[in-house]
C-alpha cells in the first residue's frame, strides 16, 4: 500500500541520513505550492541547456551521459580524465543518473564517454543507457536486438538503432 511505501522511504531515509552525517548534510524539502512543484519539474528540461551554455562559454567539451545504478551505489563513477566540472542529477527514489562532463579542449571526449559508459556497466555494474533508448551509439544487448528485428524486418524505422546494421533489411 502507499502507507509501507511512505514509511519504507522513511526509513531508508533516515538510514540514509545516519550514514552521511545527519539532518545537517541531508535536507528534504516537500514541494507545495504550485511554483515550486513547476520550478523543480522545469529545472530537469534546463539543466541541459544551461550545460551546453556554461560550456560554450567556457570554451569547454561537454559530454551528457544518462545511466542508472544499482541500488547500493549513489557515489559518482571514478575516472581517470577527471573534467573540469562534473554536473549529477538524479530521478527522486530511483538511481537513474543524468551527468553531465565538462573537459578542457583537447581531451578526446569520445574516450572519455567510451570510459564512462565501461566503467558504469563493467565496474558498477550499471545499466547504460538508463531510460533514453539505445540510439546509434549504445550498443543494445542481443534479445533486444532480436525484439527490435522481429518488429520491423525491413529496417526502415530506426536504421543503426543500438548497434544494428542501418541497411535495408539489415544486410
Amino acid at each position: 500500500s502507499n502507507n509501507n511505501s511512505l514509511e519504507s522511504f522513511q526509513e531508508r531515509l533516515s538510514q540514509f541520513r545516519e550514514k552521511h552525517g545527519g539532518k545537517e548534510k541531508v535536507d528534504v524539502h516537500e514541494l507545495v505550492t504550485d511554483s515550486e512543484k513547476n520550478g523543480v519539474n522545469a529545472f530537469r528540461y534546463i539543466a541541459a541547456a544551461a550545460f551546453t551554455t556554461y560550456c560554450v562559454g567556457k570554451g569547454l567539451l561537454g559530454v551528457s551521459v544518462d545511466y542508472a545504478l544499482p541500488k547500493n551505489r549513489s557515489e559518482a563513477p571514478k575516472l581517470s580524465t577527471e573534467p573540469t566540472k562534473r554536473m549529477r542529477y538524479s530521478h527522486f527514489g530511483c538511481n537513474v543518473v543524468h551527468e553531465d562532463l565538462a573537459y578542457e579542449q583537447g581531451v578526446d571526449t569520445h574516450n572519455a564517454k567510451i570510459e564512462l559508459k565501461h566503467t558504469v556497466d563493467e565496474v558498477c555494474k550499471g545499466r547504460l543507457p538508463s531510460e533514453h533508448g539505445h540510439g546509434t551509439e549504445y550498443v543494445a544487448p542481443d534479445d533486444t536486438k532480436q525484439r527490435w528485428m522481429k518488429m520491423d524486418p525491413f529496417n526502415v524505422m530506426n536504421p543503426g538503432l543500438g548497434g544494428l546494421s542501418t541497411k535495408y533489411r539489415y544486410k
